[in-house]
């Protein structure tokens, strides 16, 4: 564990491998598969470089409480971007913290940064029209979780090639080494590759190199991750990067200081798409569109499509961030509320749990504790989820016979008021929503799939449902 320090000086260098980020006097590096960074041009490995510099530390001054920070790189093309993006995701980064986040926005915006020149680094030119090359292909940084297993099978069945990019977060400690295993058996399952990246710098997430505990380091996550696949993108004449940001990824409340608030983070929110692909387009120098398939869904409904309609791929999930001693020996450590949602969710959705992976009732009396933030919940301090979705996932899952401690009080403390408006519920969390995003040679054949399964999850969740009151 390093101590805090008393200043920062950031520096990046390219190497035969990748990027190297120096914080002050300690390397971090970012290595990519050498058949893929061997093709990258140096012209764009240094606009890379520069922007990852100050992508990946940017909030490093706030996490030691530092007015200023001293890049040695060139000032980045993303910077703009960057900071929008930076400043808007303040305000849940104090939620979680239990801070001010009208302190978080003043301190993040005080900040002074320094470069070493302001000679911005871009491509000598831009091809903003979208090649139509054949195969189309589309990168998806790859987890395991459920929006990257159906982004991947639904680029399958829609005849387009999907490449798997998993990045390897050294702040989750045991996560990396249950994913080597399902990777080998991905791989070899479905022909593909996994490629991966080992990115060092995301020990920095949390504060976890230096021991602190803070939510601050994960609000660009999804934005870095669609400048760090730029490489393959260029090696492999990808059209489209496939994230998973779902349509719960736009809900927005007011904190009690009445500072607007994106709850999964406003790098995952629909409007922020378009920009990363125009902050992507530029630094590769041609377009690249990114794409969210999963917006027109919330999770429930995600879990039932991905499971009813392609088991053979939902069967690797691993949604749970293994981080800590439960998740040394098991890809869920069914202790978080994470692992606790999921479970609701595939109950909920007409998925075996077992299947899933997981091993125990997380209804049970053992478990009641991950289930605590629902049955208390607090509207101005919210957990992982919907409250409304998780009511939902409990109610089908009470009705499909699911049973235990945590469900016999969600009978007597919730149900009553889920049965009222479970045709509103069932429509939106197994529905399909309202998109801004898609362009209709994808629209089309997704939203034809989208429309086939929501019907029969919903169908199927109606007549549970139905059955249920009439035996009441």
């Amino acid at each position: 564990m390093k101590t805090i320090p008393a200043s920062l000086i950031i520096d990046a260098r390219i190497t035969d491998e990748g990027i190297d980020i120096f914080v002050n006097d300690d390397s971090f590096p970012i290595r990519y598969p050498k058949e893929i960074w061997s093709q990258y041009p140096q012209n764009l490995r240094e606009i890379l470089r520069d922007n990852l510099a100050y992508s990946t530390t940017l909030y490093l001054p706030q996490m030691f409480g530092l007015p200023k920070a001293q890049m040695r790189t060139s000032r980045p093309i993303a910077e703009t971007f960057l900071f929008k993006n930076g400043i808007y995701d303040m305000p849940i980064c104090a939620l979680t913290d239990n801070a001010s986040s009208m302190e978080y926005v003043k301190n993040f915006f005080n900040t002074d940064w320094s470069f070493a020149d302001n000679n911005i680094a871009t491509p000598r030119s831009v091809d903003f029209s979208l090649q139509n090359a054949k195969p189309q292909r589309a990168i998806i940084p790859f987890s395991f979780g459920k929006e990257s297993l159906l982004s991947f099978a639904l680029s399958r069945e829609i005849g387009m090639e999907p490449i798997p990019v998993l990045f390897i977060e050294p702040a989750n400690i045991f996560e990396y080494e249950h994913k080597k295993e399902l990777i080998e058996r991905f791989q070899k399952e479905f022909d593909t590759t996994v490629h991966v990246v080992e990115f060092s710098p995301g020990i920095f997430r949390y504060g976890t190199f230096w021991g602190l505990k803070t939510e601050l380091g994960w609000g660009l996550h999804t934005t870095e991750y669609a400048l760090l696949t730029l490489p393959f993108a260029y090696a492999l004449n990808a059209q489209y990067t496939f994230p998973g940001n779902e349509q719960s990824c736009n809900d927005i409340f007011n904190d009690r200081e009445g500072v607007r608030t994106y709850k999964a983070g406003y790098d995952q929110h629909s409007d922020w798409l378009s920009q990363q692909t125009l902050l992507a387009t530029l630094m590769l120098g041609r377009k690249i569109e990114v794409i969210s398939l999963m917006e027109p869904l919330y999770e429930l409904a995600i879990t039932g499509i991905l499971h009813r309609r392609y088991p053979e791929v939902g069967k690797y999930q691993m949604s749970c961030f293994a981080d800590s001693e439960h998740g040394r020996l098991y890809r869920w450590c069914q202790r978080c509320t994470k692992c606790g949602y999921m479970y609701a969710l595939c109950c909920g959705s007409g998925v075996s749990p077992q299947k899933a992976g997981f091993k125990d009732n997380l209804f049970s009396k053992e478990y009641e504790e991950i289930y605590e933030h629902f049955f208390g919940y607090d509207p101005k301090h919210p957990i992982y989820g919907s409250q409304d979705e998780l009511g939902t996932a409990f109610m089908l899952s009470e009705r499909a016979g699911y049973s235990g401690e945590s469900m016999d009080r969600f009978r007597k403390e919730i149900l009553p008021f889920m049965i009222k408006r479970q045709e509103q519920l069932l429509d939106k969390y197994l529905g399909i929503n309202s998109e801004k995003n898609l362009p209709p040679t994808l629209s089309d054949p997704i939203m034809k799939i989208f429309a086939m399964e929501t019907e029969a999850l919903k169908e199927k969740a109606r007549s549970s449902l139905h059955a249920n009151l009439i035996h009441e």
